[in-house]
């Protein structure tokens, strides 16, 4: 008898008999998930001077592969202000409803409403705030950050109006400049570089990121003037070297806007942490979900050059 046949032989018996008991312990359960009817979602950001536009979608379901909302292109969208009514038109290129008819203004109320066959009726109301003009901006010329790092040092001074209010602060880098193409001609282009703004008052910053800049309450200045300080980084720029342009925006805007950047961005920071805690974002929408928010924007440019 050949032993080494009869080993083989026992080998491939144990292993059919194993794959078969396993096979026979294993259970599959399939689980009916419901997709649930999708909710309408209405984004719109009113900035005083700007024609309004309102982007209607549907909710996605959590477990919904598909990486983009489906828009809604045959809803009637009507905004009202001061018992005054118009309606806004649905724009192809942008999958918006624009009007250009009207521009939003600022010190009003806007009521949106949105009328989608199936469903309630969408709507937010908003009060678009005033101006807040920038009295100045000040260069207080190179600083340390800290140990190892440098950068410009600006102050941006305005006068915060009575009342609760809420700003949003950016800055942008301008610059023309140019380089020799393949042709040995010289071409000019714009430079456009974002800013980011540091605040020296650890009270001004945000845990979580905001494209550079920052959103802040005044409950430190309320209805006096503020001065913030800032150091500025991220923008490859020195004051004292490179020419061009420093333009400092200070958006006056509503508590909507203020709660939802800051629920927003504290999502956005904490996503992929196990450990975070969940955060809610914040939606102002009756019959739906979304963020309807406003805005009024100043704002101030200083050069840049070697002076």
């Amino acid at each position: 008898m050949n032993t080494l046949f009869s080993f083989r032989r026992f080998f491939q018996f144990v292993f059919v008999v194993v794959g078969l008991l396993y096979s026979s312990c294993e259970t599959t359960v399939d689980i009916d998930i419901p997709f649930e009817k999708p909710q309408v979602v209405l984004n719109s950001t009113l900035t005083h001077n700007t024609f309004p536009k309102v982007r209607l979608t549907y909710s996605r379901h959590i477990l919904d592969n598909n990486w983009e909302f489906e828009p809604i292109t045959t809803a009637e969208v009507k905004l009202t202000i001061e018992g005054q009514s118009y309606y806004l038109e649905y724009n192809e290129d942008s999958g918006e409803y624009i009007s250009l008819d009207h521009m939003v203004e600022g010190g009003k109320e806007y009521i949106v409403e949105a009328v989608v066959e199936g469903y309630s009726v969408v709507r937010a109301s908003e009060f678009v705030p005033v101006q807040v003009p920038i009295k100045d901006l000040v260069y207080n010329g190179q600083a340390y950050v800290d140990a190892w790092l440098s950068g410009d040092d600006f102050s941006l001074i305005f006068d915060d109006p009575e009342g609760e209010n809420f700003y949003e602060i950016s800055a942008y880098y301008y610059r023309m400049d140019h380089y020799i193409d393949q042709n040995g001609d010289e071409v000019y282009y714009y430079d456009s570089r974002t800013i980011y703004l540091e605040p020296k008052n650890p009270s001004y910053e945000s845990d979580f990121y905001l494209n550079g800049g920052l959103i802040i309450d005044d409950k430190l200045f309320d209805g006096k003037e503020a001065s913030i300080d800032f150091f500025t980084g991220g923008n490859y720029m020195e004051m004292e070297v490179d020419g061009g342009e420093v333009h400092f925006v200070l958006k006056n805007i509503s508590k909507s806007y203020y709660d939802f950047q800051s629920t927003y961005g504290l999502q956005d920071w904490n996503d992929g942490d196990p450990f975070a805690q969940p955060v809610q974002v914040y939606s102002n929408i009756e019959n739906g979900f979304g963020i309807f928010m406003t805005g009024n924007i100043s704002s101030i440019s200083i050069e840049a050059n070697v002076d």
